[in-house]
């Protein structure tokens, strides 16, 4: 499989196809913002592209080409400072809002208004969401500061009533970051895609990438790690595919290059 990776400074966009290049490689970087992004989304209503900055409160909007041109902002639900990842919701079009700061999942519409929320499972470092479309179910990830090095993977429904948690089969401390949820096609999945940072011995990010995960076991179906040579794209945090062609949008939290 042939996956393009296309970054911009905090967002990044990984396109997938099935000829040509070697998975992981970038082929483009585009400057958007400073230093905070998280999770990401794609809201195919309107073909744009929504994403969380950490330290901001507000939800960034652009295009969903090499350009990225900026759509404005709109509010984080109740001002959250710490949102860390976005989903969109089709059946009523609207957004589900991770918050790692309030333990809350929100869900808001495309003015930003909060139409309500619930505490999400996760009790240590929420990390990403992903959305289940058909089942209307949430997949919530936990870093576990706390616990040490293992992740969790929550499973809830719509009210936050907990239906499973899945042990993250990462051992990187801090590993877990954005989730996403790519749907079954051509017989294959459906699955989660996760990305995962890891760290050096003194505790600072030297590399990172994506794991395919089994979303009934969260047992590791595939995964690449992203070695860009310049090793500047290490602190990935959000993930999105694209229903259009199945490419995927990876987000960088730091400057870029």
């Amino acid at each position: 499989m042939r996956l393009k990776w296309v970054l911009m400074i905090l967002v990044c966009l990984m396109l997938v196809s099935s000829f040509g290049h070697s998975i992981g490689e970038r082929l483009w970087l585009r400057t958007h913002s400073v230093q905070g992004n998280y999770g990401l989304t794609y809201d195919p209503t309107i073909d744009r592209i929504y994403f969380v900055k950490f330290y901001t409160r507000y939800i960034y909007i652009v295009s969903t080409d090499s350009f990225c041109t900026s759509y404005g902002t709109i509010p984080t639900p109740n001002n959250d400072s710490a949102c860390v990842d976005i989903k969109y919701c089709a059946y009523d079009n609207t957004f589900w809002v991770l918050s790692k700061i309030n333990f809350r999942v929100y869900k808001i519409n495309h003015s930003g208004t909060v139409l309500r929320y619930f505490t999400c499972p996760a009790n240590d470092y929420p990390a990403g969401l992903a959305w289940d479309e058909t089942n209307r179910q949430l997949y919530i990830t936990d870093r576990r500061t706390v616990g040490g090095a293992q992740g969790y993977i929550y499973v809830c429904d719509t009210l936050g009533n907990q239906i499973r948690v899945m042990n993250h089969p990462g051992t990187a401390w801090y590993g877990p970051r954005g989730l996403a949820w790519q749907p079954a096609v051509g017989g294959e999945g459906p699955y989660l895609l996760n990305v995962y940072t890891f760290f050096n011995s003194s505790s600072a990010l030297d590399s990172a990438g994506v794991f395919k995960l089994d979303p009934q076991t969260g047992s590791a179906v595939d995964f690449f790690r992203y070695c860009h040579p310049s090793n500047d794209s290490s602190n990935i945090r959000g993930v999105e595919v694209d229903p259009r062609d199945g490419s995927y949008w990876i987000n960088l939290f730091q400057y870029g290059t």
